[in-house]
């Protein structure tokens, strides 16, 4: 059972209202978002690119364009090592592209997700050195390859990271927390102690795009040649799951304008074979629908094809390889759901249900899909997931969190076990011997200080709202808060027994629900269900029995009433316009 929260937050709600000209649920909401100031109320609702801090502020950033600068001047051969996801694809881009557009000789190269695993490695290393390459910049990656580093300096190559992942550390004998930086000539990290970049939550892509920024200037060129790579970072920031607050929201908010009317040839094609072409975007395009596809390409073969779809510039070819990552992402989809369909047959079969830390071994499943499998169980149980399945060499794994565990630290405390591994307090990788997986689990388990608490979904009401009081003004007044996503979440409101006065399926294969719900003025509203159906008409059959539930698919005058969290919406079809609602949950 989720716990409901009421966010109850003081502010001069009339005053902003009337100054910044909204509904006061409007400043209400911004209010339950952080934001306290007119000031900062109105840079949230017209988010400009004006107010990002310096990028001469990251450490070592004037390091590693002064390192670049000399490379491209001498005519050294250059090449950028990204990773296999979107942040790592849309990093590799940019830097790639840059990088060649200010004269430099490079090329670009990502591990291959089943050989190299994450990040560069020394075998990369050397392959670069033979080609060679004598200077090596990272993208979304590198923070923890200090072997790879090392190999590199002793063979004589300049080597750059940037990355934003956490710095390894270690744990000094007074308990003080020492980070171990690699070996490298410069590293351009956020999330070092002595950066004094103030937003430290963005991608690698951004880290990427900071960097083009700063080298753009060194060599004269224009802010807004800097700029035309936004787009390319709005991406990452969505897909990579970043926080939508400051830097990232305003990123994201004019990088969907951008996307709309991009004229990258691969892009493009992307976006036509979706069927996107020309429609407002917003984060769930990017999220569930653009980001996918890129995403397939790494996972089920070489993250490459995505890179050289957006360097493409030919129209047929770019069509060609958007079809391809399409059907991969379709073959991934099916693979994903054989992967989730099996953990939860392994938790609910066993044990592990009954833990804390769930870790999950599949041995057959493509390692590629082991974080969207943990993610999905993630949503299901509440609970800190590791996702672990048969490799080349070993094991490997993907982790998926909760608010209340930090993985990464949870991990560095039995790094012993692992021959490898990397991440986010919500999210990491790992590599590690198949014997060792039941250690893992047994001691991660031992370790974890979670209660029950803690793993309890908590649920954010930004306000009780009567549904007479939605109007499509309102609704339409709510948008000025997208993008929505991650540290920005849809606005969810909350009302005591709604009266349900009917109920019928929908859907391809008749999992979903339209409700057709009573408002406080004695009219009707449109409500859809698009999770929790089964778990409806249960609570429907407990609460008030199994006649009185079918009377309700039936149409038939029925008693029940259900307290819901709702998200508001306005549903066109020919040209009318009806407000209806989303409910997301229910007791």
């Amino acid at each position: 059972m989720s716990k409901w929260i009421l966010q109850r937050k003081a502010a001069d709600y009339k005053g902003l209202s009337e100054k910044l000209k909204v509904d006061p649920v409007i400043v209400r909401l911004m209010v339950n978002r952080g934001l306290l100031t007119y000031e900062e109320m109105e840079e949230y609702l017209h988010p400009t690119l004006d107010n990002f801090p310096d990028p001469h502020l990251f450490a070592d950033m004037d390091e590693a364009c002064g390192l670049l600068m000399d490379a491209i001047d001498e005519g050294v051969k250059i090449r950028v090592v990204g990773d296999y996801d979107v942040d790592g694809i849309m990093s590799t881009y940019i830097l790639t592209s840059a990088i060649k557009e200010v004269g430099g000789d490079v090329d670009y190269a990502v591990p291959h997700r089943m050989v190299d695993g994450y990040g560069i490695n020394p075998e990369m290393v050397q392959a670069a050195f033979d080609d060679g390459v004598r200077f090596i910049i990272t993208c979304d990656n590198g923070i923890a390859a200090a072997p790879a580093v090392d190999l590199a300096k002793k063979l004589g190559m300049t080597f750059v990271v940037t990355d934003h992942h956490e710095v390894p550390f270690e744990t000094a004998e007074d308990g003080s927390v020492v980070q171990k930086l690699p070996n490298a000539d410069a590293v351009v990290d956020p999330k070092r102690n002595d950066c004094g970049y103030p937003f430290k939550g963005i991608c690698g892509a951004q880290v990427a795009w900071k960097l083009v920024d700063a080298l753009f200037e060194f060599v004269g060129l224009d802010k807004e040649m800097a700029d035309k790579y936004l787009q390319f970072a709005s991406i990452a920031t969505v897909c990579d799951v970043m926080e939508l607050k400051g830097e990232n929201r305003a990123t994201v908010y004019h990088g969907l304008k951008a996307i709309e009317n991009t004229d990258n040839v691969g892009l493009n094609a992307l976006l036509a074979r979706n069927e996107l072409k020309g429609k407002p975007l917003s984060c769930y395009h990017l999220g569930f629908i653009i980001g996918p596809c890129l995403n397939a390409s790494g996972r089920l073969d070489t993250a490459s094809k995505a890179i050289e779809l957006l360097f493409e510039e030919d129209s047929a070819k770019a069509l060609a390889s958007a079809n391809e990552l399409v059907e991969l992402n379709s073959q991934r989809k099916n693979m994903t759901q054989i992967g989730i369909d099996k953990a939860r047959d392994i938790i609910e079969n066993s044990d592990i249900k009954n833990q804390k830390v769930l870790v999950i071994y599949i041995p057959e499943l493509h390692e590629s899909l082991a974080g969207i499998v943990a993610g999905r169980i993630r949503e299901t149980y509440n609970k800190p997931v590791l996702v672990i399945t048969d490799a080349e060499d070993g094991a490997k794994g993907s982790g998926r969190s909760i608010p209340a565990y930090n993985m990464f630290e949870e991990l560095m405390a039995v790094k012993d076990v692992f021959t490898k591994f990397g991440g986010h307090p919500m999210a990491a990788g790992v590599s590690l011997p198949t014997d060792k997986i039941d250690e893992l689990r047994d001691r991660l388990n031992s370790n974890c200080k979670l209660t029950e608490d803690d793993m309890q979904e908590i649920i954010k009401i930004d306000c009780d709202m009567p549904l007479s009081y939605m109007t499509e003004s309102l609704v339409d007044s709510i948008d000025m808060l997208a993008p929505f996503g991650t540290g920005n979440t849809k606005p969810l409101f909350a009302l005591k027994n709604v009266e349900i006065k009917g109920a019928s399926f929908m859907g391809k294969e008749g999992q979903f629900l339209r409700l057709n719900v009573g408002t406080e003025n004695g009219g009707n509203m449109t409500a859809l269900m698009f999770r929790n159906v089964l778990e409806f008409q249960q609570a429907v059959s407990d609460k008030y029995g199994d006649d009185t539930l079918q009377r309700l698919f039936s149409g038939n005058t029925n008693d029940v009433k259900m307290d819901i969290i709702y998200e508001p919406s306005i549903n066109e079809y020919r040209g009318n316009r009806s407000i209806q609602i989303m409910v997301e949950n229910f007791k």
